[in-house]
Protein backbone atom coordinates (compact mmCIF):
# COMPACT_ATOMS: atom_id res chain seq x y z
CA UNK A 1 0.00 0.00 0.00
CA UNK A 2 1.46 3.17 -1.13
CA UNK A 3 1.54 6.03 1.54
CA UNK A 4 1.46 9.60 -0.03
CA UNK A 5 4.71 11.06 0.37
CA UNK A 6 5.46 13.74 3.05
CA UNK A 7 8.12 16.38 2.52
CA UNK A 8 9.40 18.10 5.78
CA UNK A 9 8.37 21.25 6.38
CA UNK A 10 11.70 22.11 9.19
CA UNK A 11 15.23 21.52 8.80
CA UNK A 12 16.78 18.35 10.53
CA UNK A 13 18.85 15.45 10.39
CA UNK A 14 19.03 12.58 7.75
CA UNK A 15 17.88 9.44 10.38
CA UNK A 16 19.90 7.50 7.59
CA UNK A 17 23.75 9.65 6.75
CA UNK A 18 22.84 12.59 9.88
CA UNK A 19 23.49 15.46 7.28
CA UNK A 20 20.95 18.00 7.94
CA UNK A 21 18.42 17.96 5.04
CA UNK A 22 16.59 21.43 4.46
CA UNK A 23 13.26 22.26 4.89
CA UNK A 24 11.01 21.14 1.39
CA UNK A 25 13.73 18.86 0.46
CA UNK A 26 13.40 15.85 2.50
CA UNK A 27 10.79 12.66 2.84
CA UNK A 28 8.78 12.22 6.16
CA UNK A 29 7.99 8.85 7.59
CA UNK A 30 6.62 7.43 10.06
CA UNK A 31 8.87 6.86 12.90
CA UNK A 32 9.76 3.90 14.42
CA UNK A 33 8.43 4.66 18.12
CA UNK A 34 6.34 7.32 16.94
CA UNK A 35 6.24 10.85 15.30
CA UNK A 36 8.13 11.60 12.19
CA UNK A 37 11.61 10.68 10.82
CA UNK A 38 13.59 12.74 8.08
CA UNK A 39 15.84 11.63 5.45
CA UNK A 40 17.10 12.70 1.74
CA UNK A 41 14.89 10.75 -0.81
CA UNK A 42 17.69 9.02 -1.61
CA UNK A 43 17.70 7.36 1.73
CA UNK A 44 14.26 6.65 1.78
CA UNK A 45 13.22 3.24 2.89
CA UNK A 46 9.81 1.84 1.53
CA UNK A 47 7.18 1.98 4.37
CA UNK A 48 6.64 -1.07 5.54
CA UNK A 49 5.44 -3.03 8.63
CA UNK A 50 8.15 -4.24 11.90
CA UNK A 51 9.42 -7.33 10.91
CA UNK A 52 7.44 -10.07 12.90
CA UNK A 53 8.97 -11.10 15.90
CA UNK A 54 9.21 -14.57 17.90
CA UNK A 55 8.44 -13.59 21.40
CA UNK A 56 5.24 -15.61 23.11
CA UNK A 57 2.13 -13.63 23.37
CA UNK A 58 -1.74 -14.33 22.66
CA UNK A 59 -1.64 -14.20 19.44
CA UNK A 60 0.29 -18.02 19.69
CA UNK A 61 -3.03 -19.44 21.28
CA UNK A 62 -6.04 -20.23 19.92
CA UNK A 63 -8.38 -17.88 18.50
CA UNK A 64 -11.59 -17.14 16.96
CA UNK A 65 -12.64 -14.58 14.63
CA UNK A 66 -16.40 -14.03 13.69
CA UNK A 67 -17.93 -11.12 10.98
CA UNK A 68 -21.53 -10.45 9.61
CA UNK A 69 -23.04 -9.82 6.36
CA UNK A 70 -25.61 -7.39 7.35
CA UNK A 71 -29.02 -5.66 5.44
CA UNK A 72 -27.59 -2.39 6.47
CA UNK A 73 -24.70 -0.73 9.43
CA UNK A 74 -27.68 0.38 11.81
CA UNK A 75 -27.04 -1.77 14.69
CA UNK A 76 -30.51 -1.43 15.81
CA UNK A 77 -32.98 -1.58 13.26
CA UNK A 78 -30.58 -4.43 10.29
CA UNK A 79 -30.81 -7.79 10.21
CA UNK A 80 -27.91 -10.15 10.00
CA UNK A 81 -27.85 -12.17 7.01
CA UNK A 82 -24.94 -14.01 7.20
CA UNK A 83 -22.43 -14.67 9.85
CA UNK A 84 -18.60 -16.68 9.61
CA UNK A 85 -16.51 -18.16 12.80
CA UNK A 86 -12.84 -18.69 11.74
CA UNK A 87 -10.78 -20.47 14.20
CA UNK A 88 -6.81 -21.28 14.30
CA UNK A 89 -8.21 -24.77 15.65
CA UNK A 90 -10.94 -26.08 12.98
CA UNK A 91 -14.14 -24.91 14.53
CA UNK A 92 -14.79 -22.83 11.71
CA UNK A 93 -19.02 -22.34 11.02
CA UNK A 94 -20.63 -20.70 8.69
CA UNK A 95 -24.39 -19.33 8.31
CA UNK A 96 -26.90 -17.94 6.01
CA UNK A 97 -29.76 -16.60 7.89
CA UNK A 98 -33.34 -15.92 6.89
CA UNK A 99 -34.29 -12.44 8.15
CA UNK A 100 -38.05 -13.06 7.72
CA UNK A 101 -40.32 -11.13 5.48
CA UNK A 102 -40.54 -7.52 4.77
CA UNK A 103 -36.84 -6.25 4.66
CA UNK A 104 -34.64 -4.60 2.00
CA UNK A 105 -30.76 -4.50 1.86
CA UNK A 106 -29.12 -1.63 1.65
CA UNK A 107 -27.74 -0.86 -1.70
CA UNK A 108 -24.45 0.70 -0.26
CA UNK A 109 -23.27 -2.90 1.41
CA UNK A 110 -20.95 -4.84 -0.52
CA UNK A 111 -21.58 -8.25 0.79
CA UNK A 112 -23.77 -9.36 -2.36
CA UNK A 113 -26.44 -11.27 -0.73
CA UNK A 114 -29.77 -10.60 -1.60
CA UNK A 115 -32.45 -10.81 0.21
CA UNK A 116 -34.04 -13.52 -1.73
CA UNK A 117 -31.17 -15.58 -1.48
CA UNK A 118 -31.25 -15.36 2.37
CA UNK A 119 -35.15 -15.97 2.68
CA UNK A 120 -34.71 -19.23 0.34
CA UNK A 121 -31.89 -20.78 1.28
CA UNK A 122 -31.01 -19.62 5.14
CA UNK A 123 -31.46 -21.24 8.56
CA UNK A 124 -34.95 -19.45 10.67
CA UNK A 125 -32.63 -16.11 12.13
CA UNK A 126 -33.82 -17.61 16.20
CA UNK A 127 -32.23 -20.84 15.27
CA UNK A 128 -29.02 -19.47 13.81
CA UNK A 129 -28.35 -16.40 16.23
CA UNK A 130 -28.69 -18.93 18.76
CA UNK A 131 -25.76 -21.29 17.51
CA UNK A 132 -23.74 -18.37 16.82
CA UNK A 133 -23.98 -17.22 20.42
CA UNK A 134 -23.09 -20.50 21.83
CA UNK A 135 -20.62 -21.33 19.50
CA UNK A 136 -18.71 -17.54 20.45
CA UNK A 137 -19.82 -18.15 23.80
CA UNK A 138 -16.88 -21.59 24.26
CA UNK A 139 -14.55 -19.57 23.25
CA UNK A 140 -15.23 -17.11 26.13
CA UNK A 141 -16.02 -19.15 29.04
CA UNK A 142 -12.26 -21.03 27.75
CA UNK A 143 -11.25 -17.62 28.49
CA UNK A 144 -9.44 -17.32 24.86
CA UNK A 145 -9.83 -14.33 23.02
CA UNK A 146 -12.89 -13.37 20.30
CA UNK A 147 -11.17 -11.66 17.39
CA UNK A 148 -13.52 -9.37 16.31
CA UNK A 149 -12.48 -6.38 13.73
CA UNK A 150 -14.76 -3.55 14.97
CA UNK A 151 -16.02 -5.01 18.10
CA UNK A 152 -18.78 -1.93 18.69
CA UNK A 153 -20.62 -2.62 15.53
CA UNK A 154 -20.88 -6.44 15.49
CA UNK A 155 -20.95 -7.24 18.85
CA UNK A 156 -23.72 -4.56 19.23
CA UNK A 157 -25.61 -5.35 16.56
CA UNK A 158 -25.25 -9.19 17.48
CA UNK A 159 -26.54 -8.33 21.04
CA UNK A 160 -29.40 -6.48 19.22
CA UNK A 161 -30.14 -9.21 17.52
CA UNK A 162 -30.53 -12.04 19.87
CA UNK A 163 -32.62 -9.23 22.26
CA UNK A 164 -34.56 -8.88 19.06
CA UNK A 165 -35.54 -12.61 18.94
CA UNK A 166 -36.18 -12.98 22.55
CA UNK A 167 -32.73 -15.59 23.04
CA UNK A 168 -30.17 -14.66 26.04
CA UNK A 169 -27.32 -12.55 25.36
CA UNK A 170 -23.92 -13.31 24.47
CA UNK A 171 -22.86 -11.15 27.26
CA UNK A 172 -25.10 -13.48 29.85
CA UNK A 173 -23.44 -16.70 28.18
CA UNK A 174 -20.28 -16.75 30.33
CA UNK A 175 -18.92 -15.99 33.69
CA UNK A 176 -16.89 -12.60 32.08
CA UNK A 177 -19.61 -11.07 30.06
CA UNK A 178 -17.64 -10.15 26.83
CA UNK A 179 -14.41 -11.07 27.76
CA UNK A 180 -11.63 -11.04 26.96
CA UNK A 181 -12.01 -9.48 23.33
CA UNK A 182 -9.68 -8.33 20.28
CA UNK A 183 -9.96 -5.91 18.06
CA UNK A 184 -7.19 -5.71 15.30
CA UNK A 185 -8.76 -2.24 14.24
CA UNK A 186 -7.91 -0.58 17.53
CA UNK A 187 -4.55 -2.28 18.17
CA UNK A 188 -3.31 -0.77 14.58
CA UNK A 189 -4.78 2.42 15.66
CA UNK A 190 -2.63 1.76 18.65
CA UNK A 191 0.52 0.74 17.41
CA UNK A 192 0.61 2.71 14.00
CA UNK A 193 -0.85 5.29 14.76
CA UNK A 194 0.93 7.74 12.45
CA UNK A 195 0.52 5.63 9.23
CA UNK A 196 -0.93 7.74 6.44
CA UNK A 197 -3.50 5.66 4.60
CA UNK A 198 -7.31 4.35 5.50
CA UNK A 199 -8.18 1.64 8.30
CA UNK A 200 -10.60 -0.14 6.38
CA UNK A 201 -10.10 -3.65 7.01
CA UNK A 202 -8.61 -4.62 3.35
CA UNK A 203 -6.48 -1.73 3.65
CA UNK A 204 -4.63 -2.43 6.86
CA UNK A 205 -4.73 -6.03 5.75
CA UNK A 206 -2.64 -5.13 2.40
CA UNK A 207 -0.33 -2.97 4.74
CA UNK A 208 0.55 -6.22 6.77
CA UNK A 209 0.41 -8.42 3.71
CA UNK A 210 -2.21 -10.48 4.92
CA UNK A 211 -4.84 -12.14 2.15
CA UNK A 212 -8.18 -10.87 1.89
CA UNK A 213 -9.33 -11.77 -1.52
CA UNK A 214 -13.08 -11.46 -0.95
CA UNK A 215 -13.73 -7.69 0.74
CA UNK A 216 -17.23 -8.30 2.58
CA UNK A 217 -17.84 -11.70 2.39
CA UNK A 218 -18.06 -12.93 6.26
CA UNK A 219 -15.51 -15.86 5.74
CA UNK A 220 -13.12 -13.77 4.40
CA UNK A 221 -13.70 -10.54 6.70
CA UNK A 222 -13.73 -12.97 9.54
CA UNK A 223 -10.33 -14.95 8.05
CA UNK A 224 -8.43 -11.74 7.35
CA UNK A 225 -9.01 -10.60 10.67
CA UNK A 226 -8.01 -13.40 12.54
CA UNK A 227 -4.52 -13.83 10.28
CA UNK A 228 -4.22 -9.76 11.24
CA UNK A 229 -4.63 -10.49 15.23
CA UNK A 230 -1.68 -12.80 15.03
CA UNK A 231 0.15 -10.55 12.49
CA UNK A 232 -0.05 -7.24 14.47
CA UNK A 233 0.46 -9.37 17.91
CA UNK A 234 4.00 -10.21 15.93
CA UNK A 235 4.94 -7.29 14.25
CA UNK A 236 4.31 -5.27 17.90
CA UNK A 237 5.99 -7.00 20.66
CA UNK A 238 4.64 -4.36 23.40
CA UNK A 239 1.16 -5.26 21.98
CA UNK A 240 1.83 -9.15 21.47
CA UNK A 241 3.25 -9.57 25.30
CA UNK A 242 -0.03 -8.25 27.30
CA UNK A 243 -1.38 -11.11 28.82
CA UNK A 244 -5.01 -11.61 27.24
CA UNK A 245 -6.77 -9.84 30.51
CA UNK A 246 -4.66 -7.27 30.16
CA UNK A 247 -4.93 -6.64 26.27
CA UNK A 248 -8.76 -6.55 26.49
CA UNK A 249 -8.69 -3.45 29.09
CA UNK A 250 -5.84 -2.04 27.38
CA UNK A 251 -7.98 -1.81 24.34
CA UNK A 252 -10.80 0.19 26.49
CA UNK A 253 -8.49 2.60 27.08
CA UNK A 254 -6.72 3.29 23.23
CA UNK A 255 -10.50 3.07 22.02
CA UNK A 256 -11.29 6.33 24.57
CA UNK A 257 -8.04 7.89 23.63
CA UNK A 258 -8.50 7.28 20.05
CA UNK A 259 -12.24 8.78 19.67
CA UNK A 260 -10.76 11.84 22.08
CA UNK A 261 -8.20 12.54 19.31
CA UNK A 262 -10.41 12.11 16.49
CA UNK A 263 -12.73 14.78 18.27
CA UNK A 264 -9.92 16.88 18.42
CA UNK A 265 -9.38 16.65 15.02
CA UNK A 266 -13.00 17.19 13.70
CA UNK A 267 -15.18 18.61 16.72
CA UNK A 268 -18.59 18.62 14.43
CA UNK A 269 -18.05 15.04 14.38
CA UNK A 270 -18.86 12.75 17.70
CA UNK A 271 -17.49 9.49 18.06
CA UNK A 272 -18.91 6.55 20.79
CA UNK A 273 -16.12 6.52 22.94
CA UNK A 274 -17.64 2.91 24.16
CA UNK A 275 -15.94 -0.27 23.61
CA UNK A 276 -16.29 -3.27 23.00
CA UNK A 277 -20.39 -2.78 22.85
CA UNK A 278 -22.31 0.34 22.41
CA UNK A 279 -26.12 0.81 22.72
CA UNK A 280 -27.83 -2.64 22.36
CA UNK A 281 -31.52 -2.07 21.39
CA UNK A 282 -34.02 -3.61 18.58
CA UNK A 283 -35.89 -1.07 17.33
CA UNK A 284 -38.53 -1.82 14.24
CA UNK A 285 -37.81 -2.31 10.61
CA UNK A 286 -36.53 1.20 8.87
CA UNK A 287 -36.14 0.99 5.21
CA UNK A 288 -32.49 2.13 4.50
CA UNK A 289 -32.46 6.12 2.83
CA UNK A 290 -31.36 5.82 -0.23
Amino acid sequence: MNAPVRTNQYEGPCVVCGETVRAGEGILLPGKHGGWEVCHPEHAREPAPPPRGRHPGWHRRPLMAVDFAATGRRTAVDRILAAAVRTTDGRDRDWLIDPGPGLAVDPRTTHGITQDEARAHGVPASRALDELAAHLAGQLVAKELLVVWHAPYVLTLLESELLRHGLRALSDRGPGGLFPVCDPLILDRHADRYRSGGRALERVAEWYGVPHDRPGNPGSDAAASLVLAQVIGACHASVGRLSRPALHYEQVLWREQQASEAEEFDPSRKRDHRWPLGTVEALPWETPAP
